[in-house]
């Protein structure tokens, strides 16, 4: 880890030392404020509370340099907070940060720090609208969801929560990916070292520090009736833990049409799903994302200064009963180029392993709120 903020730092050094060329700085920022009452079914009242209010903050930094047309440095940290939030998805607990280089050139582009792998970045799949989205979705700050737990003391992730590959969050990573080729992108990953608070594993697993390959393609085609998006990834983790990402997205007008499916699997026996856990830190099915598959399919219309999109996600665990099902109607207005009011309706229904109450939850949730932005 001290070797990549030397890096950084000499990279940083570098963008500001440079004597020719055009050097930018960047300095923004947003907050979300959102207010959202839930109806759960009677028998999960006292789970959640009818109403809630979080906000979240984000600050980004950055020095981007360019030599000459074809040569670009960026040296970026971005910052982020949250209050009130039940799944604290900020590394380093509510606080959190990337911070990355990217080196621009004519054979493509080289990037390394906090970042997201290539797959993650080229995801195609249900349109997003608001603030809150359909995949990792922050619907779970609002209904509870018994699957996906992430505090302090306790992470476990007993189904997948997105199409995305997000395993390893924002991980300290390398990243390659080449110049456009007939309208493709090609990427590749390597991540030393998996976990990060963002991602899906257990800082406490005995693989949690194992590394991981990602590859990934992006590729935009005019169809003539249709503008067509596809994604595709493959990753491996830890050397057994084997998933794929494909994606798709029409667009004509004003409509997007997309939808997106990712499958993990373990292909070996080093190290397999947690059943039943003999450590307090690691509770039972904790890493059960690592054998399930997940979907969504979704509808968008923009018009002028108004989006409105309706999206569907499933995730399935392949060896248990666990199971997510979420619906989302979101609506943005964009009042100016600096304010967004969002109104968004849910139904969710997370199912556990067994029937119990503390492992399941199910209901409506109604969520309004603004974003301002700098």
């Amino acid at each position: 880890m001290r070797l990549k903020y030397l890096l950084i730092a000499g990279l940083m050094f570098g963008a500001a030392s440079a004597h020719a060329g055009e050097t930018t700085y960047i300095f923004e920022g947003s907050m979300d404020s959102l207010y959202g009452y839930s109806d759960v079914s009677e028998r999960f009242e006292k789970k959640d509370n009818n109403n809630h209010w979080l906000n979240n903050f984000y600050l980004n930094l950055g020095v981007e340099h360019e030599f000459n047309d074809t040569y670009k440095l960026g040296v970026y940290v971005d910052l982020m907070a949250g209050i009130d939030k039940e799944i604290d998805n900020f590394n380093n607990g509510s606080w959190g940060q990337e911070v990355y280089t990217t080196l621009d050139t004519p054979f493509g582009q080289l990037a390394a720090g906090e970042t997201y792998n290539v797959a993650a970045q080229f995801h195609t799949g249900a349109p997003e609208v608001g603030a809150l989205g359909i995949n990792n979705s922050d619907i779970v700050d609002f209904i509870s969801n018994p699957n996906w737990t992430r505090k302090k003391h306790k992470t476990s992730f007993e189904t997948l929560n997105s199409t995305a590959m997000n395993t390893d969050g924002v991980s300290a990573k390398i990243n390659y990916i080449t110049p456009e080729i007939y309208n493709t992108l090609l990427g590749i990953t390597y991540v030393p070292d998996s976990y990060d608070r963002r991602g899906l594993i257990n800082k406490y697993a005995r693989y949690a520090s194992d590394d991981a390959f990602i590859a990934a393609l992006y590729n935009e085609t005019d169809l003539g009736f249709a503008d067509m998006a596809v994604s595709a990834g493959y990753g491996v983790y830890h050397r057994d833990d084997k998933e794929f990402t494909v994606g798709m997205s029409l667009s004509r007008g004003g409509w997007t049409l997309g939808g997106s499916f990712r499958k993990t699997y373990v292909d070996g026996d080093d190290y397999t799903v947690t059943e039943t856990s003999d450590n307090p830190r690691l509770p039972d099915l904790f890493d059960n994302y690592r054998e399930g598959k997940a979907w969504d399919i979704g509808l968008s219309y923009e018009i002028g200064p108004y989006e409105v999109s309706l999206s569907y996600f499933k995730s399935k665990a392949d060896n248990t009963s666990n199971e997510d099902e979420i619906i989302m109607l979101s609506n943005k207005y964009q009042v100016d180029k600096n304010i967004d009011i969002y109104l968004t309706a849910a139904h969710v229904d997370f199912e556990g392993n067994n029937n119990s109450v503390a492992d399941n939850n199910q209901g409506y949730a109604f969520v309004t709120g603004l974003s301002i932005s700098f």
